[in-house]
């Protein structure tokens, strides 16, 4: 059974159904399918961001869930109809995670087995699934993430655009209590970048990845060309 509900979880949460709270109580382990929002600085927005490096982001969505043992399936959206378009030379050299910060101050414990896949920009999955990396943090933190992308888990582009990430993992049940989350897109090459805006603010990625065609085309001619020029002395 998954249950779908917004804004934060915990005690907080006013139910419909008193019956439903009293399952809820009874069975920790219970699932949630939940859409967190992501909000993109706006000082990102329009300007390429060209790596190394790693681009941030917070949310208070999950804020107040206690860590029950139960299952999370959720989907991770940059806020207000905002996009990613992803430049990538190689997929291996993107990364895509996100940090849940709990009261625990200490380790908190891993999340149990994870899988995930990136969101098209109108929600669906885009690629392949695959099985995310996990982790646990002193500061009291739980992390997953999907840093194994190949060409199958993209689809075979190296131009796209996503809304976000798909996450389905369970948390610890422990009793600690989630303060904040963030999302984090990760680039280990120069010859990758991002670009973040409306549907409307990006141009078509076809017409990118024909522009890129066209200078991988043109690139090598006019290398030859520069070759066969021949030498003038100039009296």
């Amino acid at each position: 059974m998954c249950v779908s509900v917004s804004g934060s979880r915990g005690g907080t949460v006013m139910w419909r159904s008193i019956s439903l709270l009293g399952i809820l109580i009874v069975s920790p382990a219970i699932g949630w399918c939940d859409t967190v929002q992501f909000t993109v600085n706006a000082a990102n927005i329009g300007t390429p961001i060209q790596g190394p490096g790693s681009v941030d982001f917070s949310s208070s969505g999950l804020n107040g869930t206690v860590l029950a043992g139960q299952n999370l399936s959720l989907d991770l959206l940059l806020s207000n109809d905002v996009l990613a378009r992803l430049f990538l030379s190689d997929p291996g050299t993107f990364g895509i995670g996100l940090t849940i910060y709990t009261n625990a101050g200490t380790f908190p414990g891993f999340t149990g087995p994870t899988t995930g896949y990136l969101l098209d920009p109108k929600g669906n999955q885009f690629g392949g699934s695959q099985i995310a990396g996990r982790a646990d943090g002193s500061n009291g933190t739980l992390d997953v993430g999907l840093v194994s992308f190949a060409a199958s888990n993209l689809e075979g582009a190296q131009v796209f655009d996503i809304s976000g990430v798909h996450f389905d993992t369970s948390v610890p049940n422990n009793g600690f209590v989630i303060t904040d989350a963030q999302l984090q897109f990760s680039f280990n090459s120069t010859d990758d970048s991002v670009e973040f805006g409306t549907a409307k603010q990006l141009p078509e990625p076809s017409a990118i990845g024909l522009i890129l065609a066209g200078a991988l085309l043109i690139a090598p001619i006019a290398r030859r060309s520069r070759r066969r020029l021949p030498s003038i002395n100039v009296p």
